[in-house]
């Protein structure tokens, strides 16, 4: 599949070749977008992003690699600039898509009609708020895959423990798989455990023995490096895989190595991209917290897997659970019931109803005290149940009527049910 050079995108109604290397020459618009994604570390710090809204990405490139940019602008990215002029920035940016285009990707931006502005909406206002630092809109993305289903409805996100136990694997698998059964689009990180059981769900969703045709649902990953590299090295063939299906993104630039704050930061991507977040296991310092926290501050349903009591995996969860910070799902028709008022209600989990449910207490004492095998007499029951005897014959008359209790040879038993 070869979603990269030659790909058209769709922007402001005019067809333009998305990060076209022929000839050496490239779309402005993705020079722009290249150059800005390359300069400045996510999250982007909020005078920048003001600056890029304000001027649109190619006006805001032009000033930053034009060294005209404000000062309060400049104080940012002039570390990522060093001694560069507007000619080895610009080809700098441009060496960046030609990266890109190798490994198959295009560079999105908000001028795109594919851009998921929806999804980001919230973001930029849920930054101050308690853990919710790294909160902030990307100002571009690197996309690899032709299937692009982010839409701010359809989507849950599944996260997890790295770490995950047999019982978690399990249950990321099954959600991935029944989500995407349903259509639900499956987004994660693609790290070991938990993300990478969901989206391996998702993929085999729908697809008999040896198909080799894409699932009825599809899944998207979300990298916390460049989108050239495949990380955990481990997870090629299923990045490969989500690619064919789904979509790969990255907001870094091509090269760029996975860090422990990036994925911190790559976080609030996942939350954007779900209309839920399902955490299936988490450790009370799991990272998975910090995805529902945002997904929290952004209104999206947070829910959560309980697990085992003595399992050190699920208490993240269970926190979230008795914090009522998230509700209890178990699996995927939970949580397709949870996600939005057009989707149909997920079943209530009830026992299995008995024909003894719906006695009162002083009947059911008496059934309790009639014999299994055998008959006993009135007042035998009288004296097990502990009742008079008119109270028994009361509640005897009862049960004979809903056919618990039977009369035979002057005695009464119990009815099998």
């Amino acid at each position: 599949m070869n979603c990269g050079a030659d790909r058209a995108v769709t922007r402001g109604g005019d067809d333009v070749t998305a990060n076209d290397t022929g000839g050496g020459e490239f779309d402005p618009y993705r020079v722009a977008l290249a150059g800005l994604l390359r300069c400045c570390e996510p999250p982007v710090p909020e005078q920048v992003a003001r600056f890029v809204a304000g001027l649109g990405a190619r006006g805001a490139w032009e000033a930053i690699a034009g060294r005209s940019a404000p000062k309060s602008v400049a104080q940012v990215v002039d570390a990522r600039l060093g001694a560069l002029d507007a000619a080895a920035l610009t080809a700098r940016a441009e060496a960046d898509l030609r990266s890109a285009a190798a490994a198959g990707a295009v560079v999105l931006g908000p001028d795109d009609l594919e851009w998921p502005a929806e999804c980001f909406m919230g973001l930029d206002h849920v930054r101050p708020h308690d853990r919710c630092v790294h909160a902030a809109v990307p100002l571009a993305l690197y996309r690899r895959g032709d299937r692009w289903p982010v839409t701010r409805r359809g989507s849950a996100a599944v996260v997890g423990s790295r770490s995950a136990t047999p019982y978690g694997v399990r249950v990321a698998s099954d959600l991935g798989a029944g989500l995407a059964d349903r259509g639900v689009t499956v987004v994660s990180g693609a790290a070991f455990g938990v993300d990478a059981a969901a989206h391996r769900g998702a993929l085999h969703a729908g697809t008999a023995a040896g198909a080799r045709e894409c699932p009825s649902g599809v899944t998207v990953a979300v990298l916390a490096c460049g989108i050239d590299r495949a990380y955990p090295v481990a997870h090629r063939l299923l990045l490969d895989a989500a690619t064919a299906c789904g979509s790969v993104v990255s907001e870094y630039p091509p090269g760029a190595v996975p860090a422990r704050h990036r994925f911190l930061v790559r976080n609030r991507l996942i939350a954007a991209f779900g209309e839920a977040t399902v955490v299936v296991e988490a450790g009370r310092r799991s990272g998975s917290l910090n995805t529902a926290t945002t997904a929290g501050g952004l209104s999206r349903q947070v829910l959560a897997v309980p697990g085992p009591v003595s399992s050190a995996m699920s208490v993240g969860c269970h926190d979230l659970i008795r914090d009522q910070k998230a509700s209890l799902v178990t699996d995927a028709g939970d949580v397709v019931g949870l996600l939005g008022p057009l989707q149909p209600a997920a079943p209530v989990h009830r026992g299995g109803s008995r024909p003894t449910d719906g006695l009162d207490l002083l009947t059911a004492r008496v059934h309790e005290a009639l014999p299994a095998r055998g008959t006993a007499t009135v007042d035998e029951i009288s004296v097990e149940a502990g009742l008079s005897m008119r109270e028994v014959l009361g509640a005897l008359a009862t049960l004979h009527l809903d056919g618990l209790a039977v009369k035979h040879d002057g005695g009464w038993g119990r009815c099998a049910v």
